[in-house]
């Protein structure tokens, strides 16, 4: 009579077993978009203060792999920490519709150095990324949901990274990478959901702590270090999900292989602002279209949302990572500065008069909608006499209203120019769209470098 697998061992089996030039075109296409969309994140997010800060503080010694902003290399454990960590910084990470994380941000930095420290292929790469985000994927749905303390940088995705990991150090052996899932499921990391709102950047360290934690997991299944096979249902799932479902963790799986792929439903941020807010913003936007609203012009703004939205909603925000947690604030600048944009979230003290005009509520009707929605509903009330309103359940970018393809490569062409202007910005994107088909990885570290 056969043993009853694992599902750890199910997971690793078709994670072994992924190869990038058989994925059906559209999971291509989204894993390149989803890798330009978070290098434009890194590249953005080293510009801020923070980042400089703490990599002068960290003084990484000179190493084999990039770090994105800077014109060196770094040793690689640093490079996946200082790359990882500049992902929070805008708020502009990616996200993923049936489960709360950020897959593709957290697994870029750690397949880009190690495939470039150990030599790998541009398709080594992008294949440890797709066995990565799957498996990930899988065990954020079958969490259930995690608790509402609990934050979503490092908790499930970490399972994901240590796949990748091992992935591309053992290429692919499926003992490996079931080894590694049940080794990080029994290091379960668990971050404080609120610092965020509180300003405290110190968050910014967890995405880094969460990669470089899977890359030592990676390394222990390499170095033969042994796991206790299960510890993903036992231990992990009960522990970090809400309602645990351990039968959903081979969802989509056949014959070892992937029979579907979450990461098309992946989306994109098209606001630097927490996601449930992204409701609240395009309604900005529409309004500011619709009826030319400007700040001169308003009175009053009533702001209706969801309940998990204002339960981590920041009233008086104190700097500008607090200030993408604010409905006040990202209204407010979107109504000062014609949209909503990073510079206009730094000057907190030009906000505040018309803040004082702003309202943010939770209104119980709208949390029907959650948690595939992000509702809003904006009123504002003008000096015309005019009242006006918009109503937003999926925001753009969302699995619901998808981004355009025209709108992936201008939130990452935007997000590169930042550091390298346009042309390199442009020459960097064309040498990550041609990754997937026998670009060379030295290209594009050689473009970030530069």
């Amino acid at each position: 009579m056969a043993t009853a697998k694992y599902s750890a061992e199910i997971l690793g089996q078709a994670a072994s077993s992924t190869d990038w030039t058989a994925l059906p075109t559209s999971v291509r296409s989204m894993t390149l978009d989803l890798f330009a969309d978070s290098i434009g994140v890194i590249a953005s997010g080293a510009e801020h203060p923070s980042m400089h800060a703490l990599m002068a503080a960290t003084k990484a010694p000179s190493g084999p792999s990039t770090l994105i902003g800077e014109k060196r290399g770094a040793a690689t454990r640093d490079a996946i920490l200082l790359n990882a960590a500049t992902t929070t910084v805008l708020q502009r990470q990616d996200g993923y519709a049936h489960a709360k994380g950020h897959p593709a941000s957290q697994l870029v930095p750690v397949v880009l150095a190690l495939a470039e420290s150990s030599g790998k292929t541009a398709e080594d790469m992008l294949t440890a990324m797709v066995a990565g985000y799957e498996v990930a994927a899988r065990i954020g749905i079958a969490l259930g949901g995690v608790p509402p303390w609990l934050h979503d940088n490092g908790n499930w995705v970490t399972l994901g990274n240590a796949v990748a990991a091992a992935h591309i150090l053992s290429g692919g052996e499926a003992d490996v990478i079931t080894c590694a899932i049940d080794g990080a499921a029994s290091l379960a990391l668990s971050f404080d959901r609120f610092t965020t709102a509180g300003g405290a950047t110190m968050h910014h360290l967890y995405p880094a702590m969460a990669t470089t934690q899977a890359l030592a997991v990676a390394e222990g299944a390499i170095a033969g270090l042994t796991a206790l096979p299960g510890s993903l249902e036992r231990f992990y799932g009960p522990h970090l999900g809400t309602a645990f479902d351990a039968s959903k963790l081979s969802n989509g799986i056949d014959d070892g292989t992937w029979s579907q792929f979450e990461i098309l439903n992946g989306y994109f941020k098209l606001h630097p602002s927490c996601a449930h807010l992204h409701g609240v913003n395009d309604a900005v936007d529409g309004l500011i279209a619709e009826h030319g609203v400007t700040e001169d012009n308003i009175i009053s703004v009533d702001i209706a949302t969801f309940g998990e939205a204002m339960e981590i909603d920041t009233d008086t925000p104190t700097n500008d990572l607090a200030a993408r947690f604010s409905a006040k604030a990202t209204v407010a600048t979107a109504l000062r500065y014609g949209s909503l944009n990073d510079d206009g979230l730094l000057d907190l003290n030009a906000l505040a008069p018309l803040m004082d005009k702003i309202t943010a509520r939770h209104d119980p009707s709208l949390d029907k909608y959650a948690p595939s929605g992000r509702p809003g509903v904006v009123t504002m009330e003008l000096t015309s006499g005019q009242s006006v309103t918009k109503e937003i359940i999926y925001p753009r970018g969302t699995a619901q209203t998808l981004a355009t393809p025209d709108e992936r490569k201008a939130k990452s062409l935007m997000l590169l120019s930042r550091h390298y202007g346009d042309e390199k910005a442009q020459a960097i994107y064309d040498t990550i769209m041609s990754l997937g088909d026998g670009g060379e990885i030295q290209a594009l570290t050689s473009a970030l470098r530069s």
